[in-house]
């Protein structure tokens, strides 16, 4: 999802890159889901700017449409600031990954920000390995992404959709049938609105 910014966009990619160690993310138990059908335990973990060279990979492999998809427009490489960002450096991001056997076979990161109307939100773009598409890796790092947003008090979840990304707006509408979907010219934007909890620190 997404194009001038890195974070809303969902799409699918090849996989590359090992990753480096880091904390499983809290509800995951331990840091791992049962997948039927797949040959390896994916894992579910925070990305730190530790995992930057394993996303530089990971990233660089994608073919033109899927970085399209992503980010809504003609990347490449993502250049160390960009790395930073998707490796969750900034204080207002949240980063997560997938891993199989030590590799990336997904990414999702979110945005933190304050919307027009002052409610706390965040965006949120993710991307799973093709070969490891259909298993719902997508579903369970956007589902960590936001437990850990509500968890921050925030009460939007905003992602961009590219119109022509039929699997990735099902996905999205499929698991959470409470979001309301605009549409742009080029893309469609869904927002999810989520119960004010009290935030945890």
């Amino acid at each position: 999802m997404n194009g001038t910014q890195p974070y809303p966009a969902v799409a699918s990619v090849p996989a590359a890159a090992p990753a480096a160690a880091a904390p499983a993310v809290a509800g995951t138990a331990p840091g791992s889901m049962d997948v039927a059908g797949l040959a390896l335990p994916v894992a579910i973990r925070l990305a730190s700017p530790a995992d930057a060279p394993a996303l530089r990979d990971f990233f660089a492999g994608l073919s033109k449409q899927s970085r399209y998809l992503r980010f809504f427009g003609a990347i490449s490489t993502p250049n160390p600031a960009l790395l930073n960002l998707l490796a969750g450096g900034p204080s207002h991001v949240d980063a997560v990954a997938a891993t199989a056997g030590g590799i990336i076979v997904g990414h999702a990161m979110a945005a933190d920000g304050t919307g027009p109307d002052g409610e706390r939100r965040t965006d949120i773009g993710v991307v799973v390995a093709d070969a490891w598409q259909g298993h719902g890796i997508g579903v369970a790092l956007i589902s960590a992404l936001i437990d850990r947003a509500q968890a921050r008090g925030v009460t939007l979840v905003v992602m961009d959709v590219l119109h022509d990304n039929y699997r990735a707006l099902g996905m999205i509408t499929g698991h959470w049938p409470a979001v309301q979907v605009g549409q742009a010219r080029d893309f469609s934007t869904v927002h999810l609105s989520l119960p004010v909890h009290a935030q945890r620190d």
